[in-house]
């Protein structure tokens, strides 16, 4: 499953990610705002869309098409829908394969910072863009997202506050095209809460915002695709070109998702029933793919990265010296070669919650901290803590057995080896692990509900590095799925989302994921690649890094 802010083994998603990523940004087009260094290419066939052909089909998978279609919702921020919403909702700016942000004009004709601290920035959007409603996209939607999300009524189930929670104030001219967004202090990751846009009248209200989106509506939409039709007992999606787009063209005729479970993709794109799927960390996946004769693979590094996350309020994990032990007894390094068995990648393990090893800044925060991979102390640490061997080799203590669950999602290759692998390797150290299968489809609200003692997935990054700590980590944030409270870490994260000297930044930072990483509620295993299998001919679609996708620029060659 995957999970990002605008999810793993799994494909599927599940919550806003981190934005543990490379880029960042700052002021959009400049370069000099970048803190961290490139970390992803881009992989898509990249072509002039005056050498492809109009028209054409593009046929996905999906692996559950979810409760909710709102991308703001905790219950509906996760990968795959999110690359369905993409042709659908406003883009306020394009990435480059640096993640260096650029006003889209599209919707924005310009946004500039007009005052750094307290920072000020001014938008000014298309007047040619426009909801499926015909209602101009503008100032509105900025303010109603600030109102739902700013953490002030808890009643929005919003995925994350971040950065909503750091405006002041936001005046619409009276045209609504344009939105002058005050932030309370310095606030480097401006353009981050409104990369994306909803529109306002989707998002009034709680009861609107949590159960309003339950179909995807035309009117809430905007896009160079809409939606022509939803078939629930089918579980198909088809989008078609908007025809009051008022950009480029799209090249394709269609885009349609189909329901198949994650570990019939393969076969599905084998068999020409798709025409790219993602085939994740998955070996067989991969061979498959690999030996389609009118096929390709697509790959990228991009900021994604897989960890096993830890529920500090089930059974003994609420103790944090049995976390320790655990950490101290998995080899993560062979539990990461073990998923990456037969794909083409290298594997590096990861020992950083916020950055990842290939990223300006990264500490090792195993060799830091002495807490990594080593059996012997795990045994002497359970034994100090009072959990003693017992005739089946399982720890106990006060009649209670060392035992956790391990929720591993049904037909996700890399969540049951990762759920085999930590079986076999905590057992030598006196731990006995249950593995429970998840459906794919309740893997959002296991999340959201804690209904699990471990589980892994993927976090999806975005190019915004600082901005999404909060959301993982902060203390009451609907996606700190490990409900670890760190008050030294909220007053960090409050710090780093203010200050504007890189390097002070990178500091801050590499404090906060020092505090994370004795606390063992996020346990990194390794960077995640992107590996698209597409067929050969499709351009400008692939593995994009930490570049956005141009919708109406996918089309097929002549």
């Amino acid at each position: 499953m995957k999970a990002r802010k605008f999810l793993a083994a799994p494909l599927l998603a599940g919550a806003l990610a981190l934005a543990a990523c490379g880029g960042g940004g700052t002021n959009p087009g400049s370069e000099e705002s970048q803190s961290i260094a490139p970390l992803s290419t881009i992989d898509i066939n990249s072509q002039d869309r005056g050498t492809l052909q109009q028209g054409g089909e593009l046929r996905l998978a999906v692996t559950d098409l979810g409760t909710t279609w709102n991308p703001m919702s905790v219950d509906g921020n996760n990968a795959e829908l999110s690359q369905i919403r993409d042709p659908l909702l406003p883009a306020t700016v394009n990435f480059d394969a640096k993640g260096v942000p650029t006003p889209n004009p599209t919707f924005v004709e310009s946004a500039k910072v007009t005052q750094e601290k307290p920072t000020v920035v001014e938008w000014k959007f298309n007047s040619k863009a426009k909801w499926g409603d015909g209602s101009q996209v503008g100032a509105a939607d900025m303010i109603a997202m600030w109102k739902a999300c700013s953490g002030e009524n808890t009643k929005f189930t919003c995925a994350s506050t971040d950065g909503y929670d750091q405006v002041a104030d936001i005046k619409a001219s009276s045209d609504n095209l344009t939105a002058t967004v005050s932030f309370k202090d310095a606030f480097p990751d401006w353009a981050q809460p409104f990369s994306q846009l909803v529109k306002a009248d989707s998002i009034k209200d709680p009861d609107t915002f949590n159960n309003g989106w339950a179909n995807l509506n035309n009117d809430w939409l905007s896009g160079p695709f809409k939606v022509q039709s939803l078939d629930k007992t089918q579980k198909t999606l088809t989008l078609v070109p908007n025809e009051n787009w008022w950009g480029d063209k799209p090249l394709l005729d269609k885009i349609t998702y189909r329901t198949i479970a994650q570990d019939a993709q393969a076969n599905a794109y084998v068999n020409g029933e798709l025409d790219s799927f993602e085939t994740g960390v998955d070996a067989n996946a991969y061979k498959l793919a690999s030996g389609v004769t009118d096929g390709t693979i697509r790959k990228s590094a991009g900021p994604n990265w897989r960890h096993i996350t830890f529920n500090s309020k089930a059974g003994v994990l609420t103790d944090e010296k049995v976390r320790q032990a655990m950490l101290e007894g998995l080899d993560r390094s062979a539990t990461g070669a073990s998923d990456l068995a037969g794909i083409d990648w290298p594997v590096t393990e990861l020992n950083n919650g916020i950055f990842l090893s290939n990223q300006n800044g990264y500490v090792d925060m195993a060799q830091k901290t002495g807490l990594t991979f080593n059996p012997d102390k795990a045994k002497t640490d359970l034994d100090a803590a009072g959990w003693a061997v017992g005739s089946d080799g399982i720890r106990e203590k006060a009649g209670k057995k060392l035992e956790v669950k391990f929720s591993a999602l049904d037909g996700v290759a890399a969540s049951q080896n990762e759920a085999l692998q930590t079986q076999n390797q905590l057992k030598d150290i006196g731990v006995k692990v249950d593995i429970v299968n998840v459906p794919p489809d309740k893997f959002n609200t296991t999340l959201s509900s804690h209904s699990f003692e471990l589980i892994a997935f993927t976090w999806v990054g975005t190019p915004f590095p600082f901005a999404n700590i909060n959301q993982l980590y902060g203390t009451g944030s609907e996606s700190n799925y490990q409900q670890i409270s760190l008050p030294e870490v909220d007053t960090l994260t409050k710090q780093i989302k203010v200050e504007t000297d890189p390097q002070k930044r990178i500091d801050l930072a590499n404090q906060t994921a020092e505090k994370l990483w004795n606390s063992v509620g996020i346990l990194p295993l390794y960077q995640r690649p992107t590996l698209i299998a597409t067929k050969s001919k499709l351009a400008n679609w692939g593995a994009f890094g930490l570049s956005n996708t141009h919708w109406e620029e996918i089309g097929y060659q002549k």
